[in-house]
């Protein structure tokens, strides 16, 4: 009788090994399928944004040669290789203290080589747009801003994580968080870059959401928000003629003329103008591919800012809702990501960068439909632009990795 009881004892024990493995099979092979998923819509992605770079790029390379659109593949590839190379690093190596030490050192020290940049080298930290964002030595561009957004969602992960295993709620986790935020915050403010402090916010909003404050809180939050911008924009609209006022006043003067009486003025408002033109007349099929005319230089920044201008009025609708639903997916794939990890770290560092793919991509179409103010934010992975390629695709490897190690 003790002799049958341990046999049941070990099969028991064996169909519990069973079942554990096959769960682990099947684990594996899920995450083998979100992640080849995942690549598989990058590198579609990548392919559009190449020809749809090609097309725009057309008359800038018959008048000065070919040299802008191989940059963008140069850009393009130094990108695949930080996918990879990021892949390839344990994500749990970015939560040590030290690391996160060290990035802070890297964020000071760049935001404060802007600030003083902009005083003593001009011509090394030039004032573009009303902004002074960019560091231009050697023949090459470097945005601090935009490179430092991953780092910014690695330092707010940490602190998360943190607050998670103390058990902080609500206010802790507040106050916890916004050291970084008012660090960011003070340098991005200060080089006048009123999108990318938007967009920072937009991020640390999703990351708050996955962590144990009450929705009413965030909800509170976003609602203030919303009723300050409109305030702002209502007085703007209300000053009537905002010609002699600061940049950012005449950029939000502009939307909402442009938004309320769909007219658009020459100097602040003109690329909002040419982009609808770009959409409206890309209608539902679009002209064809390389048919379209406003790379003929009647729109200004078409490779950056408003590259989907160009790729909506060639590709028209369809087009678009082809790309969209391709970032939607890729969105989807980092969510469920986020959800699966079981550690809290993956988990804000999954969700943090979800939200900064997704934000990004719905504040550029915004703008390029007019229905945002023009915020000089990059369309992921189709704008022209080293730093915002290869931030995106270090991000992309990031997800692969907690994809895999989870």
């Amino acid at each position: 009788m003790a002799n049958t009881n341990i046999d049941d004892k070990n099969i028991y024990h064996k169909i519990n090994i069973l079942k554990k493995e096959q769960k682990e099979k099947e684990d594996k092979k899920r995450k083998k399928r979100r992640s080849l998923t995942m690549m598989g819509c990058i590198l579609i992605l990548i392919i559009l944004s190449v020809l749809n770079m090609l097309s725009a790029s057309f008359y800038t390379i018959y008048t000065r040669g070919i040299g802008i659109f191989t940059n963008y593949l140069i850009y393009m590839f130094l990108a695949f290789f930080a996918l990879i190379f990021t892949g390839s690093i344990n994500y749990k190596h970015y939560n040590k203290n030290g690391f996160n030490l060290f990035l802070l050192i890297i964020t000071v020290a760049l935001f404060s080589f802007i600030l003083i940049g902009a005083k003593m080298f001009p011509g090394i930290v030039p004032r573009i747009n009303g902004a002074i964002g960019w560091i231009r030595l050697f023949g090459f561009s470097l945005q601090p801003a935009e490179l430092l957004k991953l780092p910014f969602i690695i330092l707010i992960a940490h602190i998360l994580e943190r607050c998670e295993r103390d058990g902080a709620k609500n206010l802790s986790i507040v106050f916890s968080v916004m050291p970084i935020m008012a660090l960011f915050g003070f340098f991005i403010m200060f080089q006048d870059d009123l999108g990318t402090m938007i967009h920072y916010i937009a991020i640390l909003l999703f990351m708050l959401f996955m962590s144990k404050i009450d929705t009413k809180w965030i909800v509170s939050v976003i609602t203030a928000g919303v009723v300050g911008m409109t305030g702002i924009c209502l007085y703007v609209h209300h000053l009537g003629d905002v010609s002699g006022k600061g940049y950012k006043m005449r950029r939000i003067g502009s939307f909402l003329n442009g938004l309320l009486n769909n007219e658009y003025d020459n100097a602040i408002g003109y690329q909002v103008g040419q982009s609808l033109l770009a959409f409206g007349s890309g209608g539902i099929l679009g002209k064809g591919y390389a048919n379209g005319v406003q790379k003929y230089s009647y729109l200004p920044e078409i490779r950056t800012d408003f590259i989907l201008a160009s790729y909506g009025e060639e590709l028209g609708f369809i087009g678009m809702f082809i790309i969209m639903i391709f970032f939607f997916l890729i969105f989807n794939l980092i969510k469920r990501t986020a959800m699966e990890c079981k550690s809290y770290f993956g988990k804000y560092l999954a969700i943090g960068i979800g939200g900064y793919l997704i934000t990004q991509v719905l504040i550029n179409i915004y703008v390029a439909l007019g229905m945002l103010p023009v915020f000089g934010i990059p369309m992921p992975i189709f704008s022209y632009g080293g730093t915002s390629l290869i931030t995106i695709f270090s991000a992309f490897g990031i997800i692969r990795n907690i994809n895999s190690e989870e």
